[in-house]
């Protein structure tokens, strides 16, 4: 779940890079053909007992949870959204991949899911590997690129956490409410045009089918492993995501970006070779 869930994630820097307007513009677009996929999704997954939909899986659990979860949600995919539209795909995707490092650290303070030493290690060298990847783009632009890819993740680690502690939370419900929030906050910040044909396929391509379905792959991988090792398929992102970069718009990533990329992914590596002590187990299979 995790794997395939990342690999369909890894498209939204190609699609938002070739969507021909700007960064606001793909966060609420994204937004308005996310919520109705996602909510469609959310009331047939509640399924129909005897011709009727069961009410008390429509309540959701920990409302006040659900609801910071889609916050963090949303914060995550704008700030992707707007770090593609300002910086390099290989740059984002490059510090997308500190996600098991980023990840390891916030459950370890937050749950007391301890990393073992390795993993230490590897969030050392994660931290390398980052540094040497912003030193190679010190321009105004692309250091506000950099910032907005390291927002991302960490709003992304934050909620891999905030999954793995409440499991019964609805991820189905979380990725709907967010593209609410992320609508309506993409609406505050740019006006709104009618869009060229190629730009709504697009956005419904990436709104609709590929992301919601990745992220409901990452959001129920939680539920059979720590936050930290979910965290740890990111790489695969990288890859994916430079690739798409390379392929669709000739984008050749600098010098420190693939120095600093190689870092990040050893790094990973490394560290995933062990598993955490308190991820033997699925948590829950309820939805």
């Amino acid at each position: 779940m995790a794997v395939g869930g990342i690999l369909l994630v890894s498209t939204d820097s190609a699609i938002t890079r070739a969507a021909e307007v700007g960064g606001w513009v793909v966060a609420f677009w994204y937004g308005v053909f996310a919520f109705p996929a996602m909510t469609l999704y959310y009331l047939v997954s509640t399924r129909l007992t005897h011709g009727e939909l069961r009410g008390e899986h429509l309540r959701p659990n920990h409302l006040s949870m659900t609801m910071v979860s889609a916050s963090l949600q949303a914060t995550s995919t704008t700030c992707f959204i707007l770090a593609v539209k300002a910086t390099a795909i290989s740059s984002v995707v490059v510090i997308v991949a500190s996600a098991p490092a980023v990840t390891a650290v916030v459950a370890w303070t937050l749950l007391r899911e301890r990393p073992s030493a390795r993993l230490w290690t590897s969030i050392a060298a994660t931290a390398i590997g980052i540094l040497i990847v912003v030193s190679g783009s010190l321009e105004a632009g692309a250091l506000a690129g950099n910032a907005l890819a390291l927002c991302a993740v960490t709003a992304f680690a934050f909620n891999l956490t905030l999954w793995r502690r409440f499991p019964n939370i609805n991820r189905t419900l979380v990725i709907a409410l967010s593209a609410v929030i992320t609508a309506v906050a993409a609406f505050t910040q740019t006006p709104l045009a009618a869009e060229s044909t190629r730009t709504y396929v697009l956005m419904f391509l990436m709104g609709a089918v590929l992301g919601p379905l990745g992220r409901i792959g990452l959001a129920a991988a939680t539920r059979y492993l720590s936050a930290a090792e979910v965290g740890l398929v990111t790489p695969i992102e990288t890859a994916a995501g430079s690739l798409w970069g390379w392929l669709f718009f000739s984008e050749v990533p600098p010098t420190a970006t693939f120095i600093g990329g190689a870092v990040i992914v050893v790094a990973v590596i490394y560290g995933s070779t062990t598993r955490q002590r308190h991820s033997l187990a699925p948590l829950s299979r309820s939805t």
